[in-house]
């Protein structure tokens, strides 16, 4: 990467997520905590794409290693969620205006699930221009505006295929439009670094007893992957 200007960093858990991207980067040499890297430039801004595997722990890793190594100027974590009822078709486009560790529960030294006593809050929240230059992206990337949604990612570090798992975690958390294994703690990581984050979600799934995880990767790897290129590169022409 030549470029002076700082990098946006990309993070991705799974590989499907980011194959369309990746193909237009170029791998990274630098040495990596078991993580997959590609370096480059997209319509014209300086980029790193990192693969950081499942869960929080995953991501948190993946996204302090990013800030150490390539100090970007901000943050963007891209990938599938399960949704909020079912019956519903995949490809819900979650622009994510803020994270919460759903599966945190500091009680009784914290107040309610979520809560994080150490910071003395629960939810994460998106960097308002970056959250509103999505929107926009996204706008601009979909066919059908009725699928686009902004609201809350429940982080967890469990892939939900129980209503009855999802609606009890919604009661608690009524804000929620998703639920995925990585973005509150790459959010986490980001406010503690000082650095602004968003995110972009696509729903796979409907977190109840339908999920499939066969049909959730080729979804991934087809109609998610080539969308989650389309609003980045929409959104590279406003920043």
């Amino acid at each position: 990467m030549t470029s002076a200007r700082p990098p946006i960093a990309v993070l991705a858990a799974l590989p499907q997520e980011i194959e369309v991207l990746a193909a237009q980067l170029t791998p990274s040499r630098r040495p990596a905590p078991r993580l997959t890297i590609w370096e480059g430039e997209l319509a014209g801004e300086p980029m790193v794409l990192v693969l950081t595997g499942i869960g929080k722990v995953a991501g948190a890793l993946a996204t302090q290693f990013a800030c150490d190594r390539f100090e970007p100027r901000s943050i963007l974590n891209i990938g599938l969620a399960g949704g909020i009822e079912s019956g519903v078709q995949p490809g819900r486009v979650i622009i994510v205006s803020g994270a919460v560790q759903h599966d945190y529960d500091a009680r009784p030294v914290a107040s309610a699930r979520g809560f994080m006593p150490n910071l003395q809050m629960s939810a994460f929240p998106a960097d308002p221009g970056i959250h509103a230059a999505l929107v926009r992206a996204a706008e601009r990337s979909i066919d059908d505006p009725g699928v686009l949604r902004a609201g809350l990612a429940l982080t967890g570090d469990q892939i939900v295929t129980s209503r009855e798992v999802r609606d009890r975690t919604l009661a608690e958390f009524p804000d929620g439009a998703c639920f995925d294994m990585e973005t509150a703690a790459i959010a986490e990581v980001a406010y503690l670094n000082g650095i602004p984050w968003g995110a972009v979600r696509i729903t796979s799934d409907a977190a109840d007893e339908s999920f499939d995880m066969k049909a959730v990767l080729r979804f991934g790897a087809g109609t998610a992957g080539d969308l989650f290129a389309r609003i980045l590169h929409a959104y590279l022409t406003e920043v």
